[in-house]
């Protein structure tokens, strides 16, 4: 049992969850966007054909979240996230005996039904329902440090592709999350809850009485529209991003060098809150931060369509996409237990995130429809377009939260 109140920093079990999750994000998630061009070449397929897969994959997790929350409400994260580790590694090893278009989305379906089980929503809603109104300084040093994940994938992964080829990046990432990945989620997840009594009785609680009340809740929805927004924004230009940044007339080497730099800024952006909140000895509010970085992601967009092949406009975006994202890692689990509460949080976040992983799973194929029509200038009028929107969503929803708040249990 850990105390609560305990520094996470001082906690060696989160710090297994956080290189856990680094792994995973990096063999799991990134891998796709980083050998995309290798596989249009190898496969002689189109971008939009292969971005399909992608999107296929979170369009299961969106489905298979649901399910995955209720396990991790019930106390199994552990055997969760151990397990789909493990299957995701097994299942990305299928890729290099792929000859045919449906099997290649058929592997990404099945990869995506694995991401629902260890990636950051089951990581925060386990952490949430260890340590409940504390999860926020642990769910912050976990996105630090797994903030790296995109860092260490893009330069290993095209390290590895340069020197021999795709099939063995695939295989030796396989190696990676089944023989180090697996153990530090094992060993991650066997933190035991102060307060397990309360816990167990809000796990009785039936589906139907978590449901119902969210799927009538405006507040739900409006957060449901937010997380979309966010993630639409993110995985269109996550997905595009070495064609993206190749448009502007930059070196293949320039390209890897900004794509590894998202990571990083994501990261950064986590400090400064962390080093915000922890020397000033107060929290900032958590609607504040999202704003910011709603607006933030909204211009980013826009200054690369303005600043055309200048690089430091596109240091520019990559500071204000890598960071405002950064802390909608933050944003996502906090804001969902200060508005929907703590009771089954597991599938009250996963019902939620299904705005997110929606938004996430659409983008890449709609990213590369738009790019192959028209051209990257497109897809980022539409990704600034969509955190706009976005951004009125989240002061109507504001204002609802006020006026009629979500409860279907008491906060822990």
């Amino acid at each position: 049992m850990t105390p609560t109140g305990a520094s996470p920093w001082r906690n060696k079990k989160l710090w297994s969850l956080a290189m856990g999750e680094t792994l995973s994000w990096a063999g799991l998630f990134y891998v796709f966007p980083v050998l995309l061009l290798k596989w249009k070449v190898w496969f002689d397929w189109g971008i939009a054909e292969l971005s399909i897969g992608f999107t296929l994959a979170l369009i299961a997790s969106a489905i298979t979240g649901m399910i995955a929350g209720r396990i991790i409400d019930r106390g199994h994260s552990q055997r969760l996230m151990t397990f789909s580790v493990i299957m995701g590694a097994l299942l990305l090893s299928l890729l290099p005996m792929v000859t045919m278009l449906w099997q290649f989305y058929l592997v990404w379906l099945l990869i995506g039904c694995c991401l629902a089980g260890c990636l950051y929503d089951p990581c925060f809603s386990y952490l949430t329902r260890t340590f409940q109104a504390d999860a926020k300084n642990s769910i912050i040093m976990i996105t630090l440090i797994a903030g790296f994940a995109s860092t260490v994938s893009y330069p290993l992964c095209t390290l590895i592709t340069d020197l021999y080829n795709w099939k063995i990046t695939v295989y030796l990432l396989t190696v990676i999350l089944c023989f180090i990945a697996a153990p530090l989620f094992w060993y991650g997840t066997s933190i035991q809850p102060a307060s397990s009594q309360s816990l167990d009785k809000d796990s009785k609680i039936s589906v139907m009485k978590t449901i119902k009340p969210a799927l009538s809740s405006p507040v739900f929805w409006g957060l449901l529209t937010i997380f979309a927004a966010f993630s639409s924004n993110q995985g269109m230009i996550i997905s595009q991003i070495f064609p993206l940044l190749e448009s502007r007339e930059i070196s293949p080497g320039t390209t890897v060098l900004f794509a590894s730099c998202i990571g990083p800024m994501q990261v950064i952006a986590r400090l400064i809150l962390f080093a915000t909140e922890s020397f000033g000895n107060r929290d900032i509010p958590i609607m504040a931060v999202c704003l910011t970085s709603l607006v933030c992601l909204c211009l980013s967009s826009l200054a690369l369509v303005w600043g055309g092949t200048s690089l430091i406009i596109i240091v520019i975006f990559v500071i204000f996409q890598g960071g405002p994202y950064g802390l909608f890692s933050i944003v996502r689990p906090v804001i969902t237990a200060e508005m929907l509460g703590r009771v089954n949080f597991g599938l009250l976040s996963s019902m939620v995130g299904i705005g997110s992983v929606w938004g996430a799973a659409l983008a890449p194929g709609i990213a590369g429809s738009i790019a192959d029509r028209w051209n990257y200038d497109a897809v980022l009028i539409t990704t600034s377009s969509i955190t706009a929107a976005g951004l009125i969503v989240l002061m109507v929803t504001s204002r609802l939260q006020k006026s009629n708040p979500f409860n279907i249990g008491p906060m822990k």
